[in-house]
């Protein structure tokens, strides 16, 4: 019994000082949790979210805008990449909301379109060399691969202004100086548009 009693007391001591160790003003220490975001845009809201990428775009909700620079792939779409059109509708939601509108007024088009604008573009302009200043062949144009939007190109430019300006939090950017409804998705959405090209005949 005595020692019953010893190892009694001996553990409500122990439990004791344990709790005396522990102080309410203290603070807990909580684990940072750190993830990437993932861009969506979000169809029932029409706006763009940002989630983690554990958990990423809801299916049938969401549409990703994709995380990188968007590149040229391997076989030709017929329409505008949907990565692309996620980005600008998510700007586009964005702009309305200002009372600013945005329009595609020219974003895919077949290579047979593209060729039939650039030998257009030469007679126009008198020579190949200048019209590539405009409009490019189908084999560098980004147009057929359904990766440049021309924006309010026959709408109010101030629209093209506001996305110029803020294009990037989407992973839009103008392309070039001599052309400001031409816009390309060259970052990731919230990163860094490159500068400014001085027109289209710079592209390698």
């Amino acid at each position: 019994m005595f020692f019953m009693a010893v190892l009694v007391m001996g553990a409500a001591s122990l439990f004791g000082l344990a709790a005396d160790e522990i102080k309410p003003e203290e603070k807990q220490i909580v684990q940072e949790i750190k993830f990437t975001p993932v861009h969506c845009f979000n169809t029932p809201t029409q706006k763009l979210v940002i989630r983690p990428d554990f958990v990423g775009c809801v299916i049938g909700e969401d549409q990703p805008l994709g995380e990188t620079e968007i590149v040229e792939g391997t076989d030709r779409p017929e329409e505008i990449n949907p990565l692309v059109l996620a980005r600008f509708l998510s700007a586009q939601a964005a702009a309305k909301e200002l009372g600013i509108e945005l329009s595609i007024d020219s974003g895919y088009r077949s290579p047979e379109k593209q060729n039939y604008l650039y030998q257009r573009a030469i007679k126009t302009y008198k020579s190949a060399e200048e019209a590539m200043k405009w409009v490019l062949p189908s084999d560098l144009s980004r147009h057929p691969w359904g990766l440049a939007l021309d924006v309010n190109l026959n709408h109010d430019k101030s629209g093209a202004t506001w996305l110029e300006a803020n294009g990037a939090a989407f992973g839009l950017c103008r392309v070039y100086v001599n052309e400001w409804w031409h816009f390309e998705p060259l970052t990731a959405p919230g990163g860094i548009c490159p500068p400014l090209l001085p027109d289209a005949s710079q592209v390698k």
